[in-house]
């Protein structure tokens, strides 16, 4: 069974306070750092003024297909635009007569913004601060196109390439090709995914629907304007066991993550009035490089969040040896605890066809300030009771199958914001992760 590994334009600058890339390779060409409201200014090749040009804002992380935003009617002819959001930074805008457009203000933090006409197109990524306000202006080329192959997994039959931090994406055939034919010229990076949507009972027994993304891979891609970039691979080809291929008896050892990639892959769920959000950061309380950062407030005890990731489908963890993980909470004055969760989520099709249950087998560790390493077994897990509260089943109804690993943050004081670290995660004795 294959690893799934998480990784994660042309543009001219105006008045800008600017800074180059630090040489991070899934960057776009240039990155501006600017004010939280730009005066952006779109022109053709010759310097005149690109009128009624649309421009479109995503956050640099963005993945076109791998949400469950609404498209746009208007969205034809490309790969489909999502409408336009200003809580996610995403916007949908138009120059005037004379190419000039004000952005609104967004929050802090990394952009690209495209202006984008039928056969000419740019880019730039810009990082919004509070400083003063600057002015970028974007000189629209003409597109390039890039084409490739993505080695899919041995369980499908095709997936979703998308441009990073552009709105643009395709599916591959099933033979794992694909193209975009117009695209703007620069470094782009380009990712291969599966995104999936799942019904499922939250733990108070309420309809709830959660959203796993599996990444195949990513590779970057240097479009040039009026030219195909070809041969472009993404993902890892599986070989199999053959005569030439000899597998060693090697007991299994799998990094489940490092969040050196951030936390992409990773997922947030949440009960009705709880509130969620999950990024990485570096270098933490002495701790080198990322860590996944999650913050979280419930309303009650009744009320959850977590932050989750989706294995490569059911997964035999039934030889499991431990899981290892570091953790540290964000406040000394209250107790706070992390639940560690394997759990069973099946839509409703796969759980008829199987008979099994969805659920849990999970554990609650308290949480210090300071960093811990955890070491969590089998034996660890409570055992459920009649009532199955939290949606605990045990460990012998969800060790042969199960389908992902949560992490739910838990404090005592009801309405209190609480925020945990989480880094290292490492898996003993299960083969079928990789």
């Amino acid at each position: 069974m294959k690893k799934w590994v998480w990784h994660i334009g042309s543009a001219v600058m105006g008045m800008l306070v600017a800074a180059c890339t630090n040489g991070e390779p899934n960057n776009a060409s240039t990155t501006l750092e600017t004010e939280n409201s730009v005066a952006l200014v779109v022109q053709l090749s010759d310097g005149s003024p690109a009128a009624r040009t649309k421009v479109l804002v995503r956050p640099a992380d963005f993945l076109a297909g791998a949400n469950n935003l609404k498209l746009e009617k208007s969205a034809k002819g490309e790969s489909p635009v999502v409408e336009s959001d200003s809580s996610l930074g995403i916007l949908n805008l138009e120059t005037d007569e004379k190419g000039r457009l004000n952005l609104p203000r967004l929050k802090p933090g990394a952009y690209n913004i495209e202006a984008r006409q039928d056969t000419a197109k740019a880019f730039v990524r810009v990082v919004m601060t509070d400083a003063s306000r600057d002015s970028v202006v974007l000189k629209v080329e003409p597109t390039g196109a890039v084409s490739g192959q993505v080695n899919l997994p041995e369980s499908e039959s095709t997936v979703t390439v998308a441009v990073k931090g552009l709105d643009y994406f395709v599916e591959t055939d099933t033979a794992g090709k694909f193209k975009f034919s117009k695209l703007p010229k620069g470094m782009i990076n380009l990712v291969g995914f599966v995104y999936r949507t799942y019904k499922t009972l939250d733990m108070n027994g309420e309809p709830s629907t959660i959203s796993n993304l599996m990444t195949v891979g990513n590779r970057n891609a240097k479009i040039e304007s009026k030219k195909t970039t070809e041969d472009i691979v993404i993902g890892q080809k599986i070989v199999p066991a053959n005569d030439t291929v000899i597998e060693k008896d090697v007991y299994p050892v799998y990094k489940f993550a490092d969040f050196e990639d951030s936390t992409y892959g990773w997922y947030i769920s949440r009960s009705k009035y709880a509130e969620a959000e999950l990024d990485a950061e570096k270098n933490v309380a002495g701790r080198k490089g990322m860590s996944a950062h999650f913050v979280y407030q419930n309303d009650s005890n009744a009320n959850w969040a977590l932050m989750g990731r989706a294995l490569n489908g059911m997964v035999d963890m039934s030889k499991l040896d431990s899981v290892e993980f570091w953790a540290r909470s964000g406040l000394s004055d209250s107790a706070q605890w992390i639940s560690v969760s394997f759990d069973v989520l099946l839509d409703s099709i796969a759980l008829d066809s199987t008979g099994y249950e969805n659920g849990k087998a999970w554990v609650h560790l308290e949480l210090d300030t300071a960093w811990q390493r955890f070491v969590v077994t089998p034996k660890d897990l409570i055992e459920p009771d009649e009532h199955n509260i939290g949606g605990n089943i045990g460990w012998d109804e969800v060790k042969k199958h199960v389908t992902n690993l949560n992490f739910f943050g838990g404090g005592v004081t009801e309405g209190t914001p609480y925020e945990m670290w989480v880094d290292d995660i490492t898996i003993y004795g299960v083969k079928n992760l990789e």
